[in-house]
C-alpha cells in the first residue's frame, strides 16, 4: 500500500509529525531553561548584591570609627579637654549636673563643614577617664537613651572591637569610641558616637542601588530598610516571599552584634517574570515561523531529491537498456526509491550475469600483460616510462640490472632525483619539463649519464617519444636506452690511440724523413756546386732538385705539425690555436688571428687534443664552404670554466637542418665535444657569417689510456 505513495508526500507527513513533537518539546525544553537562566541569575545578582551590601556595610562600620579617631586626633579636641573642660568637670559633683548638651557646635568638634564631608553619627559624648558622660552633641532635640549615658557595659564591649551593633531600648544603634591619652599614658577623656540603624541610616550607608533591610525576631520582621516604600518597617519577611527574591546574613556571626539581626538583600521577581513571559511569548513566535520554515524547506528539499532519484532512475534505465541492452520491467509509479531499487535490482542482476565473463576476459588481458612485459624484460636495451612529474611508472628488467635496483625501489620515484647525478640534473629535468609543457620539440636521441645504486655512474644513450592521451595532450615520455659505457670507454681509447699514432707519425716523418731529406739537400747542393764548377750543363737541374727537396721538406714539416701540433702541457692549446692562425694566414692567404686576454691553463690532456681539433675543423670548414674575408678565434677561462669561439664573416648557415646535414665535419666536432662532455653550439651570427661555441669543464683527468 504504502510503496505506491509519492516519497514527497511521506515525507511531509514525517515532517509534520515530527514538527509537532519537537514544537513540544522545544515548548518544554525552553519553558524550563529559561525558568533555570533567570534563577541562576537572580542567584548570582542576589549574591552579588549581598556582597556588595556587606562592603559597603563594612566600609561605613570602618568610616564610622575614623571619624572617632579623626575628631580626638584634631588639636582643638586636645586643647578643649586639656584646658577649659578639665576644670568644669572637677566642679560638678552630682551627676545630673555633670552632663551638658549641645545642639549648636561644641568647641571640641571639627566645623560642621568639616563633620558634613564625613560619615554621619547622631549622637557624640565626650566621658571622662573615669567612664562618665560629661558633655553630649545632638543633632535633634531628642534626648539619647539612657543606656548611652551610662556607657560603661558599652565601653568594655568596645574594647575589645572597633564598632558595635547593639539593641538599646528596642532600636539598633551603630556605636564606636576612641580614648585620648596624655603625655604620660594616663586617660584623659574618651570620644563615642552613636547612631540609630534606622531607614535615615540605611539611606545614608547603603544607597538605594539596592534594595536591603535589617530584620530581628522570632516571626522575622523588617527593623528599618532603605527603601521604606517598597519595605517599611514592621513588614513580616514571610509576606515578601512572593514578590521577592532574598537572602541574608546573621551580624552576630561577624562579632559587631550582641542581637539576633540580619542584614537581608531583596531582588524584586515581577520584572524577572515579566521579561520571562515577554521571551516565551517572542520565542514562541519564532518557533511557530522555525516549524514552518522547516517544513518548507524539508519538502523543498525532498521535491529536490525525488527529482534527482527519478533523474537517477531514467538514467539507471537508459545506461541498461543502450548501452547493456537490458530491457527493465517492474514497478514504474509511487514511491520514487521503491521504483529505483526496482530498477537497481534488475541492473544487478545483469551484471552478476556479466561477472563471469568479464573475469575471463580480465584474464585474458593478464595473461597478454604478462607476455608483454616478458617481450620488454627480454630486451637488450632499458624501456622506461615517465609521467609529467617525472616519475617512474613503467621499466623493464634490463633497466633494474643496469641501475641495480629492484622494482619496488625505482617504480614510482622521481627519476631525476633519484637516479641522474646531481652535476647535470638541473639542466636533464629542465629540458624534459619544457617537453612536457610542449615549450620544445622533442630531443629524439640524447646521451646522459644515470646513477646506480653503488654510486656508480653509466652513460645511456636515450631514444625518447612523447606519450599523449586521446585529446593530443602530452601525458609522459617513454624512452629506450642503452648502456653505451663501455663503447664510449672503447671510443676514447681509440681517440687517444689515433693520437698517439699521429703523433708517432708525425714525429717519424720530422725525425726521419725530415732529415734524410735534410741530407739530400746537402748532397744535391754539393753536387750542383761541383756540376757548375766543372761547367756541366746538369748544374741547373741539380738546383732545381734542391729546391724541390726544400720544398718537400717544408711539406713534410707542415704534415708533422698537422698530425700532432699540441703539446701536453696545460699551455699548449694557447701555443697551437696561435700556430693554427698563423698557418692557415700563410697558407690561404685569409686573415686569422688568435685573441687571448688572460693565460688559460688546462689540466685535462685529452681536452686538449680534441678542443684543437675542433677548433682546426672549424676553421677548415669556414675555409672550405663559407669563402670568409676573416677567422677569428677566441679563448678565455675563468676558474675551470673554458669557452672556445670561432667567429667568421663568410656565407654562414641558414638554419639548424643544414647544421645538422652539412657534412661529416660538423658531426666529427660534436662526437668530439661529446667525447671530453663539452657543450657544442653552431649558429648563424648576427652580423653575417658563422658563430661556433664551445664550452667546457676543466678537470684534473689525464689520459684514460698511455
Amino acid at each position: 500500500m504504502f510503496k505506491h505513495i509519492s516519497l514527497t508526500l511521506k515525507m511531509l507527513l514525517i515532517t509534520i509529525i515530527v514538527g509537532a513533537a519537537t514544537w513540544g518539546f522545544l515548548h518544554y525544553l525552553q519553558l524550563r531553561t529559561i525558568d533555570e537562566a533567570f534563577n541562576n541569575a537572580l542567584s548570582e545578582r542576589l549574591n552579588e548584591d549581598e556582597n556588595e551590601n556587606r562592603i559597603l556595610f563594612d566600609r561605613y562600620l570602618k568610616n564610622f570609627h575614623q571619624n572617632a579617631k579623626f575628631i580626638i586626633s584634631q588639636k582643638q579636641f586636645y586643647n578643649y579637654i586639656k584646658k577649659t573642660s578639665y576644670r568644669e568637670w572637677s566642679l560638678f559633683l552630682s551627676a545630673q549636673d555633670q552632663i551638658k548638651y549641645y545642639e549648636e557646635h561644641p568647641q571640641w568638634l571639627p566645623s560642621f563643614s568639616i563633620l558634613n564631608s564625613i560619615t554621619y553619627f547622631r549622637y557624640a559624648f565626650l566621658i571622662d577617664s573615669k567612664g562618665k558622660v560629661r558633655e553630649v552633641f545632638k543633632r535633634f532635640a531628642e534626648l539619647p537613651p539612657k543606656l548611652l549615658l551610662k556607657p560603661g557595659y558599652l565601653l568594655q564591649k568596645l574594647s575589645t572591637q572597633e564598632t558595635l551593633l547593639s539593641g538599646i531600648s528596642g532600636n539598633l544603634y551603630l556605636i564606636t569610641s576612641e580614648t585620648l591619652y596624655g603625655s604620660q599614658g594616663r586617660s584623659l577623656a574618651t570620644l563615642m558616637l552613636a547612631t540609630p540603624v534606622d531607614n535615615e541610616f540605611l539611606a545614608h550607608s547603603q544607597g538605594k542601588d539596592h534594595i536591603m533591610a535589617y530584620v530581628a525576631g522570632k516571626s522575622p520582621q523588617i527593623l528599618a530598610s532603605n527603601r521604606i516604600d517598597l519595605l517599611p518597617a514592621g513588614t513580616l519577611l514571610e509576606s515578601l516571599q512572593g514578590g521577592y527574591v532574598y537572602s541574608g546574613k546573621d551580624l552576630s556571626e561577624y562579632g559587631i552584634s550582641d542581637r539576633r539581626v540580619k542584614m537581608v538583600t531583596f531582588i524584586p521577581k515581577k520584572p524577572y517574570e515579566l521579561l520571562s513571559k515577554s521571551i516565551l511569548i517572542k520565542e514562541r513566535g519564532n518557533r511557530i515561523v522555525t516549524v514552518l520554515l522547516l517544513i518548507l524547506s524539508f519538502s523543498f528539499i525532498m521535491f529536490w531529491i525525488t527529482k534527482r532519484i527519478q533523474s537517477l532512475t531514467w538514467r539507471v534505465v537508459d545506461f541498461s537498456e543502450k548501452s547493456l541492452n537490458i530491457k527493465q520491467k517492474g514497478l514504474w509509479e509511487g514511491d520514487e526509491l521503491k521504483v529505483l531499487d526496482e530498477r537497481f535490482r534488475n541492473l544487478t542482476e545483469e551484471i552478476a550475469i556479466s561477472h563471469e565473463s568479464l573475469k575471463k576476459q580480465a584474464e585474458t588481458l593478464r595473461r597478454e600483460r604478462d607476455k608483454a612485459q616478458n617481450y620488454l624484460d627480454i630486451a637488450g636495451t632499458i624501456i622506461m616510462a615517465l609521467n609529467p612529474k617525472g616519475e617512474v611508472t613503467l621499466m623493464n628488467w634490463k633497466g633494474y640490472t643496469i641501475l641495480g635496483y629492484g622494482e619496488e625501489e625505482v617504480i614510482g620515484k622521481d627519476w631525476f632525483v633519484s637516479f641522474i647525478p646531481e652535476r647535470i640534473r638541473h639542466e636533464v629535468k629542465a629540458v624534459f619539463e619544457k617537453i612536457i609543457a610542449g615549450d620544445m620539440d622533442l630531443i629524439e636521441y640524447h646521451e646522459n649519464a644515470v646513477l646506480g645504486k653503488g654510486g656508480e655512474e653509466r652513460l645511456i644513450a636515450w631514444h625518447n617519444s612523447v606519450l599523449k592521451d586521446q585529446g593530443g595532450r602530452i601525458i609522459g615520455v617513454l624512452s629506450s636506452g642503452e648502456d653505451i659505457t663501455e663503447h664510449k670507454k672503447l671510443e676514447k681509447s681509440l681517440i687517444e690511440i689515433e693520437e698517439r699514432e699521429r703523433h708517432r707519425i708525425g714525429q717519424d716523418l720530422h725525425d726521419g724523413l725530415g732529415q734524410l731529406l735534410t741530407g739530400i739537400a746537402f748532397q744535391v747542393r754539393g753536387l750542383g756546386r761541383k756540376l757548375e764548377k766543372s761547367s756541366f750543363i746538369d748544374a741547373e737541374d741539380a738546383a732545381e732538385i734542391s729546391v724541390l727537396v726544400d720544398d718537400a721538406k717544408l711539406q713534410v714539416s707542415c704534415i708533422s705539425k698537422g698530425l700532432y701540433p699540441v703539446d701536453m702541457d696545460k699551455e699548449g692549446l694557447m701555443t697551437a690555436l696561435e700556430e693554427l692562425a698563423l698557418s692557415t694566414k700563410k697558407m690561404f692567404g685569409i686573415p686569422c688571428v688568435f685573441l687571448c686576454d688572460e693565460p688559460v691553463f688546462i689540466h685535462n690532456k685529452t681536452a686538449v687534443i680534441q678542443l684543437y681539433r675542433i677548433a682546426q675543423e672549424a676553421v677548415t670548414n669556414a675555409v672550405k664552404h663559407g669563402k670568409p674575408h676573416q677567422i677569428e678565434i677566441y679563448l678565455s677561462g675563468t676558474y675551470n670554466k673554458v669557452t672556445m669561439i670561432i667567429k667568421d664573416d663568410g656565407m654562414g648557415i641558414t638554419d639548424s637542418y643544414e647544421r645538422k646535414s652539412s657534412g661529416i665535419g660538423l658531426k666529427i666536432m660534436g662526437y668530439r665535444a661529446n667525447l671530453i662532455n663539452a657543450s657544442l653550439d653552431i649558429r648563424p651570427d648576427l652580423n653575417g657569417g658563422t658563430l661556433i661555441i664551445c664550452d667546457f669543464t676543466d678537470t684534473d683527468e689525464a689520459l684514460s689510456t698511455d
